[in-house]
């Protein structure tokens, strides 16, 4: 087996709605041995703000995580046309992680290599229903994990499987 890290660093870009994703983007890259960018969420800044002070209060080292707020379009521009840009890890919307990627495409040239591409975007998430279950809490829960948030969360449900057994 043979470990290739990215050459360069990665560019994370957090979303609005789920601060604990704000850290496992930021904080998967480090445990592989990699260096970040971090672009939060514009409308989520405190949170992350206050995640990344208490990741330097644990020790971690400066220029590990290179915390940096703004214009998502700004950053990411900067970013992504960078000769050192090893990859991207994003969790967001379908149009900004199309927009991302089509970035990228546009500058394969300057790239040292081909850069990694992670995103997650608006999932298709499913309900399992067991026949022992009560028919009222599943009906909440079906409704909550569909609309709660007004979908806004990518977690939100879209599919339901009832098997009903004997």
């Amino acid at each position: 087996m043979e470990y290739r890290p990215p050459e360069g660093f990665i560019f994370t870009i957090s979303p609005f709605n789920f601060t604990a994703i704000a850290s496992n983007l930021s904080m998967s890259v480090v445990l592989m041995g990699n260096i970040t960018v971090w672009k939060p969420s514009s409308t989520a800044l405190l949170p992350n703000y206050y995640l990344m002070e208490i990741l330097r209060e644990a020790g971690l080292p400066d220029g590990v995580i290179n915390f940096i707020p703004g214009s998502g379009s700004l950053i990411g521009n900067i970013a992504i046309q960078h000769r050192d840009f090893g990859g991207v890890h994003f969790t967001g919307s379908n149009a900004t992680f199309n927009s991302v990627w089509r970035k990228i495409s546009e500058n394969l040239e300057i790239y040292k290599s081909y850069p990694r591409i992670v995103g997650e975007t608006d999932g298709k998430d499913f309900i399992f229903v067991h026949n022992s279950s009560e028919p009222h809490e599943v009906a909440t829960a079906i409704i909550r994990g569909a609309f709660e948030y007004q979908r806004q969360k990518f977690s939100a449900a879209s599919r339901v499987l009832l098997l009903c057994i004997g």
